[in-house]
């Protein structure tokens, strides 16, 4: 866990390895979304960096046994590899797991009525505990936070997503948009202090009906 604010650098690629340094896992993302090929299998060697394991094909013969080799099962916090990545893709987004670097996010997006589901939401369970949270760019919102340690449903409404087993963006990458994630305050990132709400898990659900 990380014990203080950290300072993110505007540039991804100094912003990246200030992510792995810290201890969090990320990998590179297309501005699509689409993840790039970064597993040992799909990752070509270079004189400085031998890979035995490196097999020689397209992406879409790709035969790993991770079911998304080319996504967020690649991510490390390997401080010389994602320089090595980010000097090859030096405008590549960064991805972050979110369960995988113990993180359950509300992913709130207004385009499709996340801000309307969110008041409905707090109506019925409470204000959210407080947290680390982050600007999407696009005008939405993460909020941030541990994870429970137990399955949670993909949304909770319109608009209003949980990203726990998938992964999110890192400030500054650029949104679709043309904005960059920024986190909220003063641009830093802390870890997050608080766990998912245990209002909002299937189990808390199930004991309240």
């Amino acid at each position: 866990m990380i014990a203080s604010l950290l300072d993110i650098p505007t540039d991804p690629p100094s912003a990246a390895v200030a992510y792995a340094a810290a201890g969090i896992r990320v990998f590179r993302v297309r501005p699509d979304k689409a993840p790039f090929a970064n597993c040992a299998r799909c990752r070509p060697p270079t004189e400085k960096r031998p890979n035995p394991l490196y097999i020689e094909h397209r992406p879409e013969e790709c035969r790993c046994t991770a079911r998304t080799c080319h996504g967020f099962h690649a991510a490390t916090t390997d401080v010389e590899l994602v320089k090595q990545w980010w000097a090859e893709q030096p405008d590549a987004n960064i991805g972050a797991p979110c369960a995988l670097n113990g993180w359950a996010v509300l992913d709130i997006d207004p385009r499709h009525g996340g801000d309307q589901s969110l008041a409905v939401l707090e109506q019925r369970v409470g204000v959210l505990p407080g947290t680390v949270m982050q600007l999407t760019g696009g005008g939405g919102l993460h909020i941030v936070y541990r994870t429970p340690g137990v399955p949670l449903p993909g949304t909770l409404g319109p608009g209003l997503d949980v990203k726990h087993n998938g992964y999110i963006l890192l400030a500054p990458s650029v949104h679709s948009s043309g904005g960059r994630y920024r986190w909220s305050g003063h641009g830093r990132f802390l870890q997050p202090p608080a766990t998912w709400p245990a209002a909002l898990t299937p189990q808390q659900g199930r004991r309240a009906a």
